[in-house]
């Protein structure tokens, strides 16, 4: 199967050297930081590609799935709730927070209007059913084809 994801994904300590140098450039335009994308295993079976991505601290509403030309797009944003004060002074802050993008061109025809998607326990379950015409089918072979048959085709095919 090729299955080409694309993803805004950072490793942690160069996020952390643009924001100090560059200010808002490890941000969103919407001025949310930007968040590493989730780990996603994808699936394929003979009747459809199930896309599994670990989205732990999310919340459902938090979270869009989109489909077009082929092209399953993940949105979603851990919104940050710390501050400074009531609850203490921070010491030491390394979750993540912020919005990621997570796109997957997906490799055959798909029923898209039979996706489906399911969210527990931290880890979001899409199921993209393949179409009628992607699907893998057996092809029987009929009975024995005679030679007068064969002469009758080949007599067709030159007159």
């Amino acid at each position: 199967m090729a299955l080409y994801p694309t993803t805004t994904r950072y490793a942690e300590p160069f996020d952390q050297l643009f924001d100090t140098f560059f200010g808002n450039a490890g941000r969103a335009a919407n001025g949310n930081s930007l968040m590493r994308a989730p780990e996603t295993d994808v699936i394929e079976t003979e009747r459809e590609i199930r896309v599994v991505t670990e989205m732990p601290g999310l919340k459902r509403e938090n979270i869009d799935i989109d489909i077009e030309n082929n092209v399953l797009t993940i949105r979603g944003e851990k919104r940050e709730q710390r501050t400074e004060g009531e609850q203490g002074r921070w010491h030491l802050a390394e979750r993540r927070y912020g919005t990621f993008t997570r796109s997957f061109v997906l490799p055959r025809d798909v029923d898209a209007d039979n996706i489906q998607a399911a969210f527990q326990d931290g880890v979001l379950t899409v199921t993209v059913p393949k179409s009628e015409k992607a699907r893998r089918r057996r092809i029987e072979i009929g009975g024995e084809v005679s030679q007068q048959q064969l002469g009758t085709e080949s007599e067709q095919t030159q007159g």
